[in-house]
């Protein structure tokens, strides 16, 4: 199967999830919230995006400079553009992100791609972390204010999230600085996993390979270890992380003000990374998991009702994604880059592993 071919199966079948998820809430009610949408408020939060873009291409074009390859102007933010593009639009794209960056950039630039996947690696892992301490102050603000339902509950997924942000900082140190350490650790894992996952997966037992783990504990150690080169460097990169995601979450909070349903803008900042980081669909974009998983924890947390939050993630999904889509496609199309091009981001079985 041609890799559009599978871009139009896997658009067919998010867009089916969405609209199913439309009729199971009620698509009456949802276009009665939609009707009512304040254009003029809706509009800042495109605003929002196009200013995050700006800011997390600029990270990236600092991180390629600290390698020694200078690159700026209209082609560069293009070719950004571009691998944006690529990462919504192709069904496993948000997990090869870095891969699609780098390689419409150094396409286009004259920045080599071990140069472009390095930088790029290293902003995606940075970016994570951002998203993460985003997600935990939100939550901290949203208890200490007590603008959720149940105070227990919110401080036990609290609880989760420290743990979860002090893991992947525990992981970066033995990256770091004990990469053994770090190696048997995961080797142990994955041999955990081999014997209950892969006896029902092969493409588990394949993924959880030996050979496969102790190559990504290298490649994520070599981003991770890159890190250490320029520290004023990396707190510049994390300062526009978190600038460039309190932007890209700013059209969800536009977008429940223009249907005269605020919510708290801490709201936003916990829930948007939290379903971000958990959305594993692999579908372009995670549409129909992402807007279901979205709507229905909004709607669990804010005073809002499920119609309601569904038609302002519907208006989020607008600025958050399909604007993206449409900046990233006039992007690529000005730059001759196509979906059929990009290396693949996950291995592809053959006809007789299907």
């Amino acid at each position: 199967m041609s890799r559009r071919v599978r871009l139009v199966a896997g658009f067919t079948v998010a867009l089916l999830a969405v609209g199913g998820f439309l009729w199971a809430v009620g698509p009456e009610a949802v276009l009665a919230e939609l009707r009512t949408a304040d254009l003029a408020v809706l509009s800042v939060g495109f605003l929002g995006v196009v200013a995050a873009l700006g800011i997390w291409s600029e990270a990236v074009r600092r991180l390629l400079a600290s390698t020694g390859h200078t690159v700026r102007g209209r082609r560069y933010r293009s070719a950004y553009l571009s691998g944006e593009f690529l990462k919504q639009v192709l069904p496993m794209g948000q997990s090869g992100g870095p891969v699609l960056m780098s390689y419409t950039v150094s396409r286009e630039t004259a920045a080599p791609y071990e140069s472009t996947l390095a930088a790029a690696s290293v902003f995606a892992f940075l970016n994570v972390v951002a998203s993460l301490v985003l997600a935990v102050v939100g939550l901290a603000f949203l208890i200490a204010t007590q603008r959720g339902p149940s105070g227990t509950l919110l401080r036990t997924v609290l609880v989760a999230m420290v743990g979860v942000t002090a893991v992947v900082l525990a992981l970066t140190y033995l990256a770091v600085y004990r990469r053994e350490t770090l190696e048997r650790v995961a080797l142990r894992v994955a041999a955990g996993l081999r014997g209950t996952v892969g006896r029902v997966s092969a493409r588990a037992e394949t993924a959880l390979a030996p050979e496969v783990i102790t190559d990504a504990v290298a490649r994520f150690g070599g981003a991770v270890g890159d890190l250490t080169g320029d520290r004023r460097g990396v707190l510049t990169t994390v300062a526009l992380a978190v600038v460039g995601w309190l932007c890209f979450l700013l059209p969800l909070y536009t977008s429940f003000l223009a249907i005269g349903e605020p919510v708290p803008y801490a709201l936003v900042v916990f829930v948007v990374p939290v379903v971000t980081l958990l959305n594993v669909v692999p579908l372009p974009g995670g549409l129909g998991g992402f807007e279901v998983a979205l709507a229905g924890v909004t709607a669990a947390l804010a005073p809002v009702g499920l119609p309601t939050a569904t038609a302002a993630v519907f208006l989020f999904r607008l600025s958050n994604y399909w604007f993206v889509v449409l900046l990233g496609g006039l992007a690529a199309a000005s730059l001759s880059v196509r979906v059929s091009d990009p290396p693949p981001v996950v291995p592809v079985e053959d006809d007789e592993g299907i």
